[in-house]
């Protein structure tokens, strides 16, 4: 895609729905996405980072709280969408130099102003963007290094949201030679809608006592009683 055809998407986004949407998935850093368009209406863009939530959550989010905000709201206000509660919060320009690329080309400009769409019961792969990025973020290093893991770079797992919150991963399986299952409980015990599908790289960067299990042979599982524990052979 040439520069022109992409701005020239980019322009049909922003009149037909008040701003584009950029979505990026960043290989096994955490999905992100931002807004372009807004800067003209608020004065700043709008961008959220991690979280697994899908594509059609993602969007609505975005048209939750800009119209939200459209409305009068303020920066400072809290919104409710779904039963789940968001805030906004400015964002550090290195994030934005590091994630925001649209925006920096379609303006033309060295320096954008951003806030970042944060779920106040956030999971760990959301990064609080207020704070400047740190070298070798154990979750978001992917976005600098170059995929060093010997297992191919697609790799994903199929987790419970309470791993992705801290709570200690507790048996899991190899099914191909890029599929895991990684849960803090008994797998069969998870209802649907507390399943999730991140890349290998973020549940590593999460817990990196599971480094010794990335190369279990397809088909082989493990399971433990708490972090300090060692792994065992499913029988």
């Amino acid at each position: 895609m040439t520069r022109c055809e992409f701005l020239e998407i980019i322009k049909t986004g922003i009149s037909k729905n008040n701003y584009h949407l950029t979505l990026v998935n960043a290989g096994q850093n955490p999905d992100y996405s931002y807004s372009i368009g807004l800067t003209e209406k608020f004065g700043f863009e709008l961008v959220v980072a991690g979280g697994f939530i899908s594509i059609e959550d993602n969007e609505s989010l975005f048209r939750h709280v800009y119209n939200e905000l459209q409305s009068g709201s303020k920066i400072d206000s809290k919104f409710t969408l779904s039963g789940n509660k968001y805030y906004l919060d400015k964002v550090d320009p290195s994030w934005c130099k590091k994630l925001m690329l649209g925006v920096y080309d379609y303006y033309n400009v060295d320096e954008i102003l951003a806030y970042q769409i944060v779920l106040e019961n956030r999971t760990l792969d959301t990064p609080l963007m207020l704070h400047p990025t740190i070298k070798d973020d154990p979750i978001w290093k992917w976005l600098d290094m170059d995929w060093n893991i010997k297992v191919p770079k697609k790799s994903y797992v199929i987790t419970d949201i309470d791993s992705l919150k801290g709570k200690t991963i507790v048996e899991l399986m190899r099914w191909e030679d890029h599929v895991w299952e990684m849960f803090s409980g008994p797998g069969p015990d998870f209802k649907e809608e507390e399943i999730r599908i991140v890349p290998l790289g973020t549940i590593l960067g999460i817990d990196d006592t599971l480094q010794r299990t990335v190369n279990l042979e397809i088909g082989k599982g493990l399971w433990r009683e708490s972090k300090d524990s060692d792994w065992n052979d499913w029988e």
